[in-house]
């Protein structure tokens, strides 16, 4: 198919007034859209569900799955760089570092840092390259003393879930927030009482909607070029400011720790 963008506008004047409501909402939010479920664009949209559906067969499109491939097409063409090792690339980092940034507040960190002081262990959700933050997270707060524990797989987190109790605290990493295993195993944690602090893209997705901190970062999921380092990149800034912040309150017990930890390393290399 050609440029699913170009063929709206070409055909936008003769949709139905429903139909320019569904081609306006994905004109304006354009790659987002590959990461919305059909309620999520007919919310946006201001449509039923099934008037979503109807402009997506008006374009030769049965499913909404073949929708966002064909976006996630363009964008991944438009995101191409040449210069991979050069500059395109340090501007990219650079940029995702400052957009997330802007995204969250001394405010939201202290709030989240609160709720993991307050809890006797924090268990760290991701899958895939959100697995690697969890696992980041896990290794961070261990460092600094706090009973801490990531869980990579899905139906592990659903069965850890199920076994949490209020005096624990769950941090989700997820870029889209609509990872399905994940988002299932926070709602079973949240009925059980715990805290949830997500890190996400999207503060309109699942995984938000059920947390009670909602820490947002500025990488995108791509469909095709899925896994992206910048993703990782934005959660790790987040990471470190919960770190940051956690360290400060604790800073002579994390200085201690730190040394004798330190310790225990020269003496296994020599």
């Amino acid at each position: 198919m050609d440029n699913i963008f170009h063929v709206i506008e070409a055909n936008y004047p003769q949709y139905t007034n429903a139909d320019k409501k569904v081609a306006s909402y994905i004109l304006r939010e354009k790659e987002g859209v590959t990461n919305m479920t059909l309620a999520d664009i007919a919310e946006g949209a201001k449509v039923s569900e099934g008037s979503v559906i109807r402009f997506c067969n008006k374009l030769g499109i049965k499913k909404l799955i073949d929708l966002k491939i064909c976006i996630a097409k363009i964008s991944a063409k438009e995101n191409e760089r040449t210069d991979a090792l050069g500059s395109a690339l340090e501007n990219e980092f650079a940029e995702i570092i400052h957009n997330t940034a802007s995204l969250i507040s001394p405010a939201q960190i202290e709030q989240a840092v609160d709720i993991i002081e307050q809890r006797r262990h924090i268990y760290f959700f991701g899958i895939s390259v959100s697995g690697i933050a969890a696992r980041m997270g896990e290794n961070s707060f261990l460092r600094m003393g706090k009973s801490s524990q990531a869980i990579e797989e899905g139906h592990m987190q659903m069965l850890t879930a199920s076994a949490m109790s209020a005096d624990n605290a769950l941090v989700v990493f997820s870029l889209t927030g609509n990872t399905k295993d994940t988002c299932e195993a926070a709602a079973a944690a949240k009925l059980r009482g715990v805290k949830i602090i997500s890190i996400t893209s999207y503060r309109n997705s699942q995984l938000a909607k059920i947390s009670d901190i909602v820490l947002q970062t500025s990488a995108k999921e791509e469909i095709i070029n899925g896994g992206r380092i910048t993703g990782l990149i934005s959660q790790m800034f987040v990471l470190d400011n919960l770190k940051r912040e956690y360290t400060a309150r604790h800073s002579e017990v994390v200085s201690q720790l730190k040394e004798d930890l330190a310790k225990t390393i020269l003496l296994k290399k020599l």
